[in-house]
This record gives C-alpha cells, sequence and structure tokens, in this order.
C-alpha cells in the first residue's frame, strides 16, 4: 500500500498538470495509484514507480489526457464543424470561379456570385478554418502564425478592393495594391518557407 503522503504527491502532480475536471482528477488518482502499487510490489521504489506509471499513462502529460477526453465528449460536435468549414469552403470558392466565368463572358448574376463568394471566404470560411485551427496556431512557429495573419489581411484587402470597385468607389485601387503586396510579399514568403522547413524535417 502506498501512504497518505504519496497519494498527497500523485495528487499534487495530477494538479499541476493543469487538469481541470475534477472527475477526470480523480479518476487519474485512482487509476496512477493502484499503477503505482502494482510496481512497489514488484521490488520497485516510490520514485521508480510512479515515474513508470506516469510514462505508461501519460508521457505527453496529464494536460493531455484532459485533451483527449474532451476530444472523445466533442468529438461529433468537432466533426460536423469540420465538415461544416470545408464544405462551405468550396460552395463559396466555387461560387467565386462561376462568378468570374460570368463576368468575362457577360452573363447575368456575375456580380451576385462574386459577392457571395468573396464574402463567403473571407466571413465564414476562413474564420472558422483559424477557429479549428486555434489550439494549433497558438503552439506553432511564428513564421507560421505570421502567414495565417497576413493570408487573411490580404484576402480582406481584396474583398474590400473589390467591394470599392464594383460599387465605382473611391480608394478602390489602393486597396488592391495592398491586397497584392500584402499576398505576394508577405503570405507567399511565409508560406513557401513553411513548406520549405517542412521539406527540410522530413529529412
Amino acid at each position: 500500500m502506498i501512504t497518505d503522503a504519496q497519494v498527497d504527491f500523485i495528487e499534487k502532480e495530477i494538479l499541476k498538470g493543469e487538469v481541470k475536471s475534477k472527475e477526470l482528477r480523480d479518476d487519474l488518482l485512482d487509476h496512477m495509484c493502484c499503477l503505482v502499487e502494482i510496481e512497489i510490489k514488484k521490488g520497485l521504489s516510490f520514485e521508480q514507480a510512479y515515474q513508470k506509471a506516469f510514462l505508461q499513462t501519460s508521457p505527453n502529460g496529464y494536460g493531455e489526457i484532459q485533451n483527449e477526453t474532451l476530444f472523445l465528449l466533442n468529438y461529433n460536435k468537432i466533426m460536423n464543424m469540420k465538415r461544416l468549414t470545408y464544405i462551405s469552403g468550396f460552395i463559396f470558392s466555387a461560387s467565386f470561379t462561376l462568378g468570374m466565368l460570368f463576368k468575362l463572358l457577360h452573363w447575368p448574376g456575375a456580380t451576385s456570385m462574386l459577392y457571395m463568394g468573396i464574402f463567403g471566404l473571407a466571413f465564414v470560411f476562413v474564420p472558422m478554418l483559424l477557429v479549428n485551427r486555434y489550439k494549433e496556431l497558438i503552439h506553432s512557429a511564428l513564421s507560421e502564425r505570421m502567414k495565417w495573419i497576413l493570408g487573411l489581411l490580404s484576402l480582406l484587402l481584396f474583398v474590400a478592393a473589390t467591394f470599392f470597385k464594383f460599387n465605382h468607389l473611391m480608394g478602390a485601387n489602393i486597396l488592391l495594391i495592398f491586397s497584392f503586396l500584402f499576398f505576394g510579399f508577405g503570405f507567399l514568403p511565409f508560406l513557401f518557407f513553411r513548406m520549405y522547413k517542412e521539406s527540410m524535417d522530413k529529412l
């Protein structure tokens, strides 16, 4: 049997792991105590038994278990959000593509499709995509975050420029120039830098 002091030690370690759910903390504590007791019976010291139990249960920290638990509990919601994100991306991209085709061929409905595609991509698809990738982006490299920030900024400027252009408002050309500058000299360099880094990491 492990002592009360050892149980307290395990509990404090779980608390350090920032496991927010009390039920999950209690379950983890019971599980870890059982594993530690089994290893102590095999002749290991408490410290050795705890380390072995920890590596078996959560080698990347207790927070990993919480994240996996939350994912499993919210699996359907997460998958529906992902489906909605990529379906909306396809619909708005198709709308923009058809709008451009109709515009070049001077067919009716071109402007409406272009508006739907551009505004949908900028204010529906991209925000939803960023929400889906929020946790990944927080812990990602600065170059990855800059790629997304500059890409979003260039898209928003392009949307504003398109709106101004279609409505013959002043400043459309300036917005268009800045959108292409942010895209060409902001987003693209970071995009290709990340592609280069990922290809080097695979070597």
